[in-house]
């Protein structure tokens, strides 16, 4: 079981759900059950090719991560959407 939180910016596509608990031991399967329960989610996250979009911070057991190696263990892993002005 894993812990995800989603930035405030997807409230909109997941319900206000900005922080749950999630089965799997591994990055991947976290990830995999958490686009199952909010398939919404995959667009706003990941490209076609399944990388992390470009505006996308990723942070694995609080260590930001490109999501390269998803076979690693995890408990916590959060979603950030990186916001810039001008």
């Amino acid at each position: 079981m894993a812990t995800v939180r989603l930035s405030k910016l997807l409230a909109p596509v997941v319900g206000d759900r900005l922080e749950l608990e999630v089965e799997g031991g591994t990055v991947d399967q976290v990830i995999a059950n958490l686009l199952e329960e909010l398939p919404g989610l995959r667009q706003h996250l990941f490209d076609q090719s399944g990388g992390l979009r470009p505006h996308v911070l990723c942070f694995v057991d609080e260590e930001l991560d490109r999501l390269d190696d998803r076979t690693s263990p995890v408990h916590k892993l959060e979603f950030l959407h990186a916001v810039s002005g001008g």
